[in-house]
This record gives C-alpha cells, sequence and structure tokens, in this order.
C-alpha cells in the first residue's frame, strides 16, 4: 500500500505537470510540444523535489469566480468601447492604494496579476498589506470591484485547498 507522503507528492507532481503543460500550452500557442514535454518535466520534478505545493482550486467556488471575472472583463470591455466612441467622456485617473485583506501569498499574488483585466484597474507593486492601483477614473466604484475579486480568490485559492 502506498504511503500517505508518497501518494500526496505523486498528486501534487500530477498538479504540477497541468499546470506547468497549461502555462506552456497558452504562451507556446500549443506548440512546441518536443521541447515542452522535458521542461515540462524538468519543473515539475524541481517542483516537487523542493516540496512545493501546486495550487488546488475550489472546484465549487469556480464556476462563480469564472462568471464574475468574465462579467467585469465584458464590462471592462464595454467602457473601452464607450469611451472610444465618446472621447470625450471625461476621465479622473489616479495612483490608488488598496489594503488587502488577505494574508496568502498566492492571493495577493493572483490578485495583483488579475487586476490588470478589469474595468479601468492596473496594479503596479503590493508592499505590505498595500497594493498601488492605476485606476482610469477614480469616481469609478473599483474598490468594491477589486474587494470582491480578492474574496472570490480567497475562496477559490485558500478555503478549497486540501490540507
Amino acid at each position: 500500500m502506498m504511503e500517505v507522503g508518497s501518494a500526496r507528492r505523486w498528486l501534487d507532481g500530477l498538479g504540477w505537470v497541468v499546470i506547468y503543460a497549461l502555462v506552456w500550452a497558452l504562451f507556446s500557442e500549443g506548440g512546441g510540444w518536443s521541447l515542452g514535454v522535458p521542461t515540462i518535466l524538468l519543473a515539475t520534478g524541481l517542483s516537487v523535489w523542493l516540496g512545493l505545493r501546486p495550487w488546488h482550486p475550489s472546484l465549487r467556488a469556480l464556476p462563480g469566480f469564472v462568471g464574475f471575472f468574465l462579467g467585469r472583463m465584458a464590462a471592462g470591455a464595454w467602457d473601452v468601447a464607450v469611451r472610444a466612441v465618446h472621447p470625450r467622456r471625461p476621465l479622473q485617473p489616479a495612483w490608488l492604494d488598496y489594503p488587502i485583506a488577505s494574508p496568502s501569498p498566492q492571493v495577493r499574488l493572483v490578485l495583483s496579476a488579475l487586476v490588470g483585466l478589469l474595468p479601468g484597474t492596473l496594479a503596479s507593486r503590493v508592499e505590505g498589506d498595500q497594493m498601488r492601483v492605476h485606476v482610469l477614473d477614480e469616481r469609478q466604484p473599483w474598490k468594491p470591484t477589486v474587494s470582491e475579486l480578492e474574496q472570490r480568490l480567497e475562496k477559490l485559492l485558500v478555503r478549497g485547498r486540501p490540507h
């Protein structure tokens, strides 16, 4: 019978293979697998050897997260389209701080990466519990959207994680 630690390493390895394969497929536009497969296996072996755990998103939280995120991206696209048609639509750009509530480094990393895909926002850095955000119009309700994204990431990446 397989030891629990050994089974966990195999599952972690499988998780890393899936993650690295998805990243490879995304950046190589689905090509270059003769180089990609050895690279994926090497990266997986290194990750398992270092004892790193892959992210195990909560499948229960995934549909709500995807729906929320796609909805916000569509709203952002609509806003850009309207601003392109009406170039005089007023903007009030600003650099503002967003207080990050999650202690999870994974949530912080993904949050800072995804904020730039939300309507009118772009994260520049995270220092301590503050994320510096550039907004196109500070009068728009950007903070509740970023807060909801953070909460959904917390549900997706932390609460759904096996221990």
